[in-house]
């Protein structure tokens, strides 16, 4: 069920001049800088924009927000994972060649150039920096481009609710793409400590994989 986060949310988003941001590297040293929070709640990009916080599902709303604004169709690449969170990032083109802008617990799945042919090719550039906190390797499968024109009724550009039951219509409405299987996953090798380390670099270890489970 979806609770009221801040009563405000959407007339101070529609009063506040927002920060001009003139291409989509902009946009992401934007996200980047903004805290990643440990709850589980969704915030609209208004929400956002007032409590300048992101996770990566709100990170990603609120930079596909900012390339609609530059022209762009706001859309989102969805990453599907096993033993380990899911992970969104708002994808654009340049030229025919798919880019990403993405908000991260870790230093490794947030921006990609925009150079790759297809967003198979996108996609799957996420696969060897994909791991939990214990090295194993999760990404299994991608969905997209998730045409937000199409989610329109969870008014996520302004919503003062919780919309965090939004990304989990993706699995039904969406086309998913397998990379490979659960078990074939679990096969595979783990990465090494110091690419861990790397990739949780300054991470808020609260809003990590399996670090509620803990609690």
């Amino acid at each position: 069920m979806a609770f009221r986060l801040e009563p405000t949310c959407g007339s101070i988003f529609s009063m506040t001049k927002t920060r001009k941001l003139k291409s989509p590297w902009a946009i992401q040293q934007f996200v980047s800088q903004l805290p990643y929070p440990s709850g589980e709640e969704c915030r609209s990009v208004a929400c956002v924009l007032k409590n300048q916080k992101a996770h990566c599902m709100e990170g990603a709303l609120t930079a596909a927000w900012y390339l609609e604004k530059l022209g762009h169709e706001p859309r989102l690449l969805h990453l599907r994972a096993h033993r380990d969170d899911d992970h969104c990032v708002a994808v654009f083109q340049v030229k025919g060649r798919w880019g990403a802008i993405g908000k991260s617990n870790t230093t490794l799945l947030t921006w990609r150039d925009p150079v790759y042919r297809s967003l198979e090719a996108l996609a799957m550039s996420y696969f060897p920096f994909y791991f939990n906190p214990k090295g194993q390797m999760s990404l299994c499968a991608w969905a997209g481009p998730i045409r937000l024109s199409r989610y329109e009724k969870w008014n996520w550009k302004s919503s003062d609710l919780d919309i965090g039951e939004m990304s989990p219509t993706f699995y039904d409405r969406e086309k998913e793409h397998e990379i490979m299987s659960p078990d074939q996953i679990e096969r595979l090798p783990r990465v090494e400590a110091r690419l861990v380390k790397a990739c949780f670099l300054g991470a808020n270890l609260k809003g990590l994989y399996g670090a509620k489970a803990k609690a």
